[in-house]
Parts: structure tokens; C-alpha cells; sequence
């Protein structure tokens, strides 16, 4: 199977589609957490986390990024696909049996008996789950985005009723746990609904697919335990209650940051493969890429990290104030992963997995033992903390490997960066200078006219000084040209003809 060449519209075309779906699946996923918080418990989410946290560390048993393989390999077989399918199924049942090994010393270590029960349920999702089709990778490999936005967001809906429903009905921790399974249920049928692939059992492409994708796994690996082993950690120091709130804080921080700009990643691999041998055309998209990315994250971390006691008080409720400031450090966390995230997407395009793993690991020696002496003396705020000095460390490495290994300069990322971040400090002064004026003045404004207005002038502030700042350095070729050539076209193409 091979893929078409990307062209420029292509890419933004594939970009926009995931990232509509992005929008409409960060939309459903805060309207089923807007329910859940109301219906279940901080320590509901936080048993529920240190499940998935047992569930994640077995599945990086079959973390060897197959999908990653079969997009970047531009002379892809059938057999390959067949052999990721028959590994998948193979992960997938090892994964299970494993749960139930693990169950009652999982139990043992959280000191959380209920585990004993939760891990053998999600055993089924797991078998399950390794069945899903294998042809839908062809979609990202192809191009053809919108099979890829039917396909993820028909799978987002479905759970997002079933969560839902089991929510009411049950009224417990069990609602999160049986929505798992029945969404692994789901996801491997629409799979073969929405495909016409059908994989057959075999492992004759093994060799090929593991030289690829064993510096992934290794990749894999590390990155869980820089996103995971906090669940761990609090899950013993804390409890169920520390991790629930930390958990989702950390889950609403990435909403607008790094979750935003995930889509966009995913939509410009395949082409970032394919240019991955002309390293001019891969630089040049790159840094076009690379500015969206900083004008759309500044100005939403940013925000988030003004408003997010208003945020917390107004979707969350007051059980979950204690999760502010986490939400506010994680924000920026998740900002400074959107800012090197595609960094990491070209080296991977250009055959390097093995520079970004080593990058990882080194990083990961210093973050580690910083989390967990972090949450040991400061709980969950600890952590959060430890993970966004990490992060800084991180970029400052990545940036740094990066530029040798393409040979961008780091100039060139300044020149796609500094607008959007003098723009969102301008922006947040305004924001903070609104709250301080408000409070002594008296206004009574409903909450959620508060914080709508607030996120108006927020958006009108950045816009407007961005804008200023790119016309005062010459209206360079950058992001914010080309986003005004986008709107510039969308409005001619609406006006009527004469």
C-alpha cells in the first residue's frame, strides 16, 4: 500500500478535519465530564485512574508504534499490515491474562481491594480491543482524512453515550469501567464496518516492522513513565481523592493545549514522511507548522491559566476547587509540550526514533526522582511543579537535538514563537488587571457570563496585538500570514457575485 503525495493543501486539509474532530471531541469529552463530576466522586476518578494506570503499564507490551511503522514504510505490503493486526491480537491477550495475574497485588500496593474486581473486567476490554481492524491505519497512510474524522469521532459518540448513561444509571466508579470495555466493543466493529480490509493472521513482516519500531517501544516506554508514574506515585502517597482531583486537572489542562494541537501532529506525519528526504520542503513545512502551533497554544494555556478558578468553580463545582492551581501549572506544562511535540513528529518522520528515545531517556533520569520527591513532601500541587521543570528541561533538549539533526536554526523557531508569546503576555495583564478592578468595584456578573466575557476580550486582545506586532516586523512569511490569506479567501469565497 502505497500513499499519494502530500501537497501544502493536502496537509491543510488533513489538518483541518482532525482538528474539527479535535474540537468536537474535546467538546464531548467536556460535556461527559461536566456530568460525571456532578454525578461521581474525586475518588471515583482517582480508583478508576489507578486501574488504567496498571492497565497503561501492561499494554506497553504491544507499544511498538505498528501505526507509525506502516505510514512511515512508503512500500508497504499486505503482509505488514496483516502481521500488526496478528500482534496486536496476540498483545491484546496477553494483556488480559496478565490483569488477572496482577489483580490482587494491584490491590495490595493502591491498599484497594475493590481493584480485585476492576482489573478482571477490563481483561475483556483488552482481549477485545486487540481485534480492531488494522485497515484503518490506511486512512492516515492514504490521506483521506475524512474516513479518519468518520472513523474517530462515529467511535467518540458511541462511548460517549454509553459513559453517560452507565453514569445515571450506576452511580459509581462501575461506569467508567464497563464504558471502557463496551468502547473497545464498539471501536473494533466500527473498525470493520468503516474499512473493507480484512487482516489475516500471519507474522511474516515481523522483521521489518521491529527494526522500525523497537527505538518506538523503547520511545513508548519512557513516555509512559513520564505521563503514568504519577498515578502511582499519589495513587500510594495520597489516595484515591488526591488523584482524582490531580487527574482531572491534568485532563482539562491538556484540552486546549496539547489536545488541540495533537490532531494537527497526527495530520502532518504522513506528509512529513514523505518529504523526510528533501530536508529543505520538510524545514519549510515544518516551520509553517510549527508557527500555527504557537499561535493557537500561547494564547489558550495562557488564558487557562488566568481563568481557571473561574473555570473549576463554573464547570466543576466546589468539590473540586483544589484542583486550581494543578490546573494551572499543568496548563503550562501542556503548552511547552504542544511547542516541542512537533519536534519530535519530523525526527520520527526522518527515520531518527532512536535520537528521540535517547532524548527521552536522559530526560527522564532527572524527572523522575524529581516527581517522586515532589509528591512524597507536596502531594499532587508537588508533582505538578516537578512535571513542568521537567518539561522546560525537555524542550531546552529537544530544541538543542533537533537543530542538529535537521539543521533548522534555533532562530528560525524564536522567529515562530515570539509574537504569540509577547501577544499572550499582553493578554494575560489584561485578564488580570480586569479581575483585580472587578473586585474592589463590586460587579455581580453571573458566573458564566463572567468567564464568556473574559474569554471575549481575551480573543480580541491577542488577536488584535498579534496582529500589530507581525505588521510592525515587515509582515513577514510566517503563520500569521498565512491564517490571513486563509480568512482573506474564505470571505471572498462568500461573497455573492455580481
Amino acid at each position: 500500500m502505497t500513499a499519494p503525495h502530500a501537497t501544502g493543501k493536502q496537509i491543510a486539509k488533513g489538518a483541518a478535519w482532525l482538528m474539527g474532530f479535535k474540537l468536537l471531541d474535546k467538546s464531548i469529552g467536556l460535556i461527559s465530564t461536566l456530568v460525571l463530576v456532578r454525578v461521581l466522586t474525586p475518588s471515583d476518578f482517582g480508583l478508576v485512574a489507578m486501574a488504567m494506570a496498571v492497565v497503561s503499564l501492561l499494554e506497553l507490551m504491544g507499544a511498538f508504534g505498528f501505526d507509525s511503522a506502516l505510514i512511515q514504510r512508503q512500500d508497504t505490503e499486505r503482509s505488514h499490515f496483516d502481521t500488526a493486526w496478528t500482534f496486536n491480537v496476540i498483545f491484546g491477550v496477553a494483556i488480559a491474562i496478565l490483569l488477572l495475574v496482577m489483580a490482587v497485588p494491584a490491590a495490595a500496593f493502591y491498599r484497594e481491594p475493590r481493584l480485585e474486581l476492576m482489573l478482571p473486567a477490563l481483561a475483556i476490554g483488552a482481549v477485545v480491543g486487540g481485534f480492531e481492524n488494522i485497515g484503518t491505519v490506511a486512512f492516515r497512510k492514504e490521506l483521506n482524512f475524512r474516513m479518519e474524522f468518520k472513523y474517530l469521532l462515529i467511535k467518540r459518540v458511541a462511548v460517549f453515550i454509553v459513559v453517560v448513561t452507565l453514569a445515571f444509571t450506576l452511580r459509581s466508579f462501575w461506569a467508567l469501567i464497563f464504558a471502557t470495555i463496551a468502547g473497545k466493543l464498539m471501536a473494533v466493529a466500527i473498525s470493520y464496518l468503516l474499512h473493507p480490509y480484512r487482516p489475516r493472521f500471519s507474522l511474516a513482516a515481523r522483521a521489518d516492522l521491529f527494526h522500525f519500531s523497537k527505538w518506538l517501544f523503547i520511545s513508548n516506554l519512557i513516555q509512559f513513565l513520564h505521563s503514568r508514574s504519577t498515578d502511582f506515585i499519589l495513587g500510594r502517597t495520597v489516595g484515591s481523592y488526591g488523584l482524582g482531583i490531580y487527574n482531572l486537572a491534568a485532563e482539562i489542562s491538556a484540552m486546549p493545549s496539547t489536545e488541540l494541537i495533537a490532531p494537527l501532529n497526527r495530520a502532518v506525519y504522513p506528509a512529513y514522511a514523505q518529504l523526510a528526504r528533501v530536508r529543505e520542503k520538510l524545514l519549510a513545512r515544518f516551520l509553517e507548522v510549527y508557527g500555527l502551533i504557537s499561535l493557537l497554544s500561547f494564547p489558550v494555556a495562557v488564558g487557562l491559566f488566568c481563568l481557571s478558578d473561574l473555570v473549576v468553580n463554573l464547570l466543576l463545582g466546589a468539590q473540586w476547587v483544589e484542583a486550581v492551581p494543578i490546573l494551572q501549572i499543568l496548563g503550562l506544562c501542556g503548552l511547552v509540550g504542544a511547542l516541542q511535540g512537533n519536534m519530535y513528529v519530523v525526527m520520527s518522520a526522518m527515520g531518527k526514533p532512536k535520537a528521540n528515545t535517547l532524548l527521552s531517556a536522559s530526560l527522564l533520569a532527572v524527572s523522575l526522582p524529581a516527581v517522586v520527591l515532589a509528591s512524597l513532601h507536596y502531594g499532587a500541587l508537588g508533582a505538578a511543579y516537578a512535571h513542568f521543570v521537567s518539561a522546560l528541561l525537555g524542550f531546552a533538549g529537544i530544541v538543542y537535538v533537533f537543530t542538529r539533526v535537521t539543521g533548522a536554526h534555533k532562530r528560525q523557531l524564536a522567529a515562530a514563537m515570539w509574537r504569540p508569546m509577547v501577544a499572550s503576555a499582553f493578554m494575560a495583564a489584561i485578564l488580570l488587571g480586569i479581575g483585580r478592578l472587578a473586585a474592589p468595584i463590586g460587579w455581580e456578573v453571573p458566573l458564566a457570563l463572567h468567564l464568556l466575557g473574559l474569554v471575549a476580550v481575551g480573543a480580541v486582545a491577542y488577536a488584535v496585538i498579534v496582529a500589530a506586532l507581525w505588521w510592525i516586523a515587515g509582515r513577514p512569511e510566517s503563520a500569521e500570514k498565512v491564517l490571513l490569506n486563509f480568512l482573506g479567501n474564505k470571505l471572498l469565497a462568500r461573497r455573492p457575485a455580481h
